[in-house]
């Protein structure tokens, strides 16, 4: 998401106080937590995504999305698709207020299109919806729909059914659904595609061959190109991020084969959108995933414990600023506006699913 870039200052840490200013061993500046959600004693089911803005925190699962004031996480408004119609599809970001869902019945099997529904943050109310043809979107399954994304007013999908014909990548308008632009990818190598972003599309793919190595397809109307794995990582992602030209990926370390070796260091890469030139490289061991985000001007980088955010200078990768988060996550992910920023758990189990922080 391109925004304008801030000053550096609005990432400089609150004055310690005199007695932790003269401990040993000071530590990085820790996050003021402003709320957490209450303690889900049952399983309800992996967030699909979430929302963040200053009228709302939205957490969006396949049968919901619930909001929670920001400033003190008093629940607010619910919304619930209609019918049998559960959610597998969420837009990464807000867009003027608005969030967007995909959803249809997956127990009808010969449905022929699924919905999309855009929900005012504010209050919950329906701005939009309509239906859309399935078969203009790829595959669509039972649960989260991991070859369609949207974000940014933008539908991209990977058309992949066709083995005599490589995949083709499809951009639509969100609202209307007509197509923006369409391109085939230079061959049909990979079995499974991941969206990860729709502007540029960007794509994680994978192919069943023992000895074939992930790819990363960034994908535009008139070109495409795309980075290998490289050895000793086990995956991209599983989030990406965009300042201006530059875009960013997070590579998860392989598990290390015997006791006694240790894995390689989790690494953010950078690349040049337009040419897939790799501009830096960022490296952590705070955990094994990464989920870079876009804000301000910068990126912000948390790790998948969500107990750690470092941001970064998009022009060289330089440390900014760094924050610990009390608390604890698992396969984190994060969502930030203005001086705040909300940690979601992804665990499929009981858990305080929503915590929330603000910055300084």
């Amino acid at each position: 998401m391109d925004q304008d870039r801030a000053p550096e200052s609005v990432w400089a840490a609150a004055p310690e106080p005199a007695k932790r200013r003269l401990r040993l061993f000071r530590r990085d500046p820790e996050a003021q937590t402003l709320w957490q959600s209450e303690f889900e004693q049952r399983d309800l089911g992996e967030p699909l995504g979430v929302w963040a803005t200053d009228e709302t925190v939205a957490l969006v699962r396949f049968d919901r999305v619930a909001a929670y004031a920001p400033a003190t996480g008093e629940p607010g408004w619910t919304w619930q698709p209609p019918g049998q119609d559960v959610i597998v599809g969420v837009a990464q970001d807000p867009e003027d207020g608005l969030g967007v869902v995909l959803h249809h019945d997956d127990g009808d099997r010969n449905a022929e299109h699924v919905r999309l529904t855009a929900l005012h943050l504010g209050s919950g109310d329906v701005a939009w919806s309509r239906e859309q043809r399935k078969d203009q979107l790829g595959y669509i399954g039972e649960h989260r729909t991991s070859e369609v994304g949207v974000s940014g007013g933008r539908i991209a999908t990977v058309l992949a059914w066709d083995r005599d014909k490589p995949p083709t990548v499809r951009c639509l308008d969100a609202r209307t659904g007509a197509l923006q632009w369409e391109r085939a990818l230079p061959d049909s190598w990979g079995d499974s595609f991941s969206v990860l972003a729709t502007d540029p599309p960007v794509l994680a793919v994978a192919n069943s061959g023992r000895r074939s190595r992930p790819r990363l397809y960034v994908v535009r109307e008139d070109s495409e190109w795309y980075v290998e794995l490289p050895d000793g990582y086990k995956d991209f992602g599983p989030a990406v991020a965009v300042v201006g030209d530059t875009f960013v990926v997070g590579l998860e370390p392989s598990e290390p084969t015997d006791d006694g070796e240790k894995s390689a260091d989790t690494l953010l890469h950078a690349y040049s959108v337009p040419t897939g030139e790799r501009l830096w490289e960022w490296r952590t061991d705070h955990g094994r995933t990464l989920h870079p985000l876009s804000h301000r001007g910068y990126f912000m980088v948390g790790n998948g414990y969500g107990s750690r955010v470092t941001v970064l200078d998009p022009a060289d990768g330089r440390v900014v600023a760094e924050r610990r988060f009390p608390g604890f996550s698992y396969r984190a992910r994060y969502a930030a506006w203005g001086d705040h920023l909300a940690v979601v758990c992804h665990a499929v189990s009981e858990t305080r699913r929503v915590r929330v922080f603000r910055w300084k």
